[in-house]
This record gives structure tokens, sequence and C-alpha cells, in this order.
């Protein structure tokens, strides 16, 4: 492709006059210069946005910030939680250590690890085709595995679909606390885990 030429550059822009509302982060790199009325409220633009892109790269440091703290805390729940696996107790004695773990700590509503009962097929076709899901749950399936209503939910099936051994479930008052784009790589590994440590229990 050739090159374009001052002169058609100079004309595509009168032709299209609103070409930098249309692309508003061309004013950042740019250097008007002169002291015209007119450059001088294209400097002002200009600074507008150097401070709106600035506001928002701040905001997006906050953020990362944010999750770093609470993917720090999350690390240490569940490195408490593999050291109760390797407790010497039975199943409702690790389920309720469990509940107790991460409840206090995490700030959920419900913590459930509980066996796995035709009951909750209807759970596991509709919602664990990837052997996890987290979203929201008819009040139907609340009822299969919690106390109290929730707004949003986390399960993880433990075991194979074809041969399911407990689910492990948690529940939240926030309707964005679970969602499917979450983070859950301590919780996959904490459930790889928890499925080796309930296969020597059965």
């Amino acid at each position: 492709m050739s090159e374009l030429s001052k002169e058609q550059v100079a004309e595509y822009l009168q032709q299209n006059p609103d070409f930098f509302l249309q692309h508003p982060h061309l004013f950042a790199v740019m250097n008007f210069g002169g002291a015209h009325e007119s450059v001088a409220s294209l400097q002002l633009r200009q600074q507008q946005l150097l401070r709106e892109q600035n506001q928002h790269l701040q905001h997006q440091l906050q953020q990362l910030i944010s999750q770093a703290k609470q993917n720090e805390q999350v690390y240490q729940v569940f490195s408490a939680c593999h050291r109760q696996l390797m407790s010497d107790c039975e199943f409702i004695e690790l389920a309720q250590g469990l509940e107790e773990l991460i409840c206090a700590q995490l700030h959920i509503s419900e913590c459930k690890l509980v066996k796995f009962t035709p009951d909750l097929q209807p759970l596991l076709d509709k919602r664990l085709n990837n052997s996890h899901y987290l979203g929201r749950l008819s009040e139907q399936e609340q009822s299969l595995i919690f106390n109290n209503p929730s707004k949003s939910a986390a399960l993880y099936l433990i075991g194979e679909p074809e041969a399911p051994i407990a689910l492990l479930a948690f529940a939240s008052e926030d309707e964005l606390h679970f969602e499917p784009a979450q983070d859950s790589f301590f919780i996959f590994e904490f459930v790889k885990a928890l499925q080796e440590r309930l296969a020597t229990l059965s």
C-alpha cells in the first residue's frame, strides 16, 4: 500500500470533521502546539482524555490489587482446608470442619459437603456437565443442598460424572459473588485432593 500524502490526510479530515470525535484515543498521542483558540481547545480536550485514561488505569490497578488480596485470602483458606484433609476424621467431621473454615474466612453464607444421592442427580444432569457450576440456582435446586435461599452458588462435583462421590457447594447472599468467569484455580486443586481423601473413606 502506498503512503498517504499530507494533502490526502488533510482532505480526508476535511471531509470527515468528526473523525477525532469518533477516535478520541488519538488525542493522547498528538501534539497540536500553537496558541490559536481552536488549538487551545484541542489541547484542553487532550488533557481531559489523558486524565480520563489515568483514572481508568488507576481503577484497573485498584481492581488488580483487590483481586490479588482476595486470591491470597482464598489461598490461605484452602491451604488450611488441605491440612484438614490430612486429619484422621470421618465424612461428617470433615464436612463440619470445612464448613467452619470456609464460611468463617471467605464470608459466604453456607458451605456444604454432602454425599451424592439420587436426589442430586437433577443437579448433575443440568448444572454439572463440566463437573462444576457457578451462578444462580432455582429455589428447588437450592433446597436440595442449602438450608436457606441464596443469590448465587458454586457447585463442584467430587468424583466422576458416571461415579459421583459427593458435592461441594458454596452459597452467597451476593448475586455477583459466584459467576462463571470467576477464577477457581485454588478450589480445583482442593477438589482433586478432596476426591482422593473421600475415596479412602468410601
